[in-house]
């Protein structure tokens, strides 16, 4: 997976981006699905979303829903038990292996490590000082964590990118201000029908961060 964006001062730059398939959206739906799941454990939507953009879970999904992985065996492994079936357990393994890293003494072996706390491996739901919402809070909590999961896995299939690199690219802060200014305040929209035109915005910005034409671009 690599980077390649369109330069606006040389359009003849290849520019790597392909149209989404309805397999391609049942995938987006499905990360979705996650980041609303992340919400329903306690974990706060931010917190997930670094933890879970940079780990290797999100990596092996990343290659098992690109094309260069799209008839590896894993690809069913992950379609069907894990994510069609229980979302729960990738929010929890993500977050579980962020708090068995996290806790590691620098010269540890980060495999050995793992694989001694997977010896008494307990996945909870959080529900120590969880974030308590307003029922509208909720929904647009909900809402949002939806809607950012559902970009993301749209930005790295388009570009068959992986998680870290859209992620290092767009970090949650930008894509909630970008929610916030894209979205209708009534949070009616259809991510099929408009996902690849957010993400086109969204490569509009880059592309003018990149060649440092934004304010070309966005005049």
């Amino acid at each position: 997976m690599a980077l390649a964006r369109e330069s606006p001062d040389n359009p003849d730059v290849i520019r790597i981006q392909r149209e989404l398939t309805t397999r391609d959206l049942i995938f987006c739906d499905m990360q979705g699905s996650i980041f609303m799941t992340a919400i329903d454990l306690g974990y706060d939507i931010h917190e997930f979303t670094d933890v879970y953009m940079n780990s290797q879970v999100a990596g092996v999904i990343d290659h098992s829903f690109s094309e260069a992985g799209a008839d590896d065996e894993l690809m069913g492994v992950l379609q069907i038990p894990m994510l069609l079936k229980s979302p729960e357990q990738i929010v929890a393994v993500c977050m579980w292996l962020d708090e068995v890293i996290a806790k590691m003494n620098p010269d540890d072996n980060p495999r050995i490590a793992v694989a001694n706390a997977a010896k008494n491996m307990e996945l909870y739901m959080r529900t120590e000082d969880e974030k308590q919402y307003t029922y509208e809070e909720l929904v647009q909590t909900y809402i949002y964590a939806y809607w950012l999961g559902y970009i993301y896995r749209c930005e790295c299939l388009l570009h068959d990118e992986s998680s870290r690199m859209v992620y290092g690219a767009f970090p949650e802060p930008f894509m909630r201000e970008t929610y916030r200014q894209m979205m209708p305040s009534d949070g009616e929209f259809e991510l099929n029908d408009c996902g690849q035109e957010i993400c086109r915005r969204l490569d509009i910005l880059l592309v003018g961060k990149l060649w440092k034409g934004a304010d070309k671009l966005l005049k």
